[in-house]
């Protein structure tokens, strides 16, 4: 779900405000995301987090009256991802272990020392990400904001699995010739 919201969301945003006034489109999605809310929240924090956000951002956009504190929604995300994977780097227990563990993949001991060496590169990557939302945060065009917070993000992320993936194979290949 927060895959879809996120692709659409711009694009929604600023197609609303086209044809109706802030604070209209921030109750609306303070409505939307109090449903997503009431939907997730027996599923745990990692799944109504966001809602919580959406909620909070629609909150202050529709007080603050501006058009910026909605631009800033994908940016915080964005943040909050980075902080996430840092948190996990750190902490010795990568992100990608998590989601290995739920489509309960084992991987052995070498693997392991790559897959956490490999969260530092993710945490990069996913700061590039955030250092393009800030550009796109702050540059006039807003066109380059629709485009770069629904659909332009997953390009990093994409060409940086390739080149994980590539990076995985080489350095595997290489150890068992060696």
């Amino acid at each position: 779900m927060n895959l879809i919201i996120s692709l659409i969301y711009a694009p929604v945003v600023f197609y609303s405000l086209q044809n109706f006034e802030l604070q209209i489109v921030s109750l609306c999605i303070f409505l939307f995301s109090i449903i997503w809310f009431i939907l997730t929240f027996k599923k745990g924090i990692k799944e109504y987090f966001f809602s919580v956000l959406y909620i909070f951002i629609s909150i202050l956009a529709y007080f603050l009256d501006s058009f910026t504190v909605l631009k800033i929604l994908p940016f915080l995300i964005s943040f909050f991802i980075s902080s996430f994977i840092l948190y996990t780097y750190i902490s010795r227990n990568s992100f990608i272990f998590i989601f290995l563990e739920k489509i309960k993949k084992e991987v052995l001991d070498d693997e392991k020392e790559y897959i956490q060496k490999s969260t530092l590169f993710w945490f990069f990557v996913s700061l590039v990400n955030l250092a393009f939302h800030s550009f796109v945060l702050y540059n006039g065009n807003i066109q380059y904001w629709i485009f770069y917070s629904s659909i332009g993000w997953y390009f990093i992320f994409i060409i940086a699995g390739i080149i994980q993936f590539t990076h995985k194979k080489l350095y595997f290949n290489k150890e068992k010739n060696v």
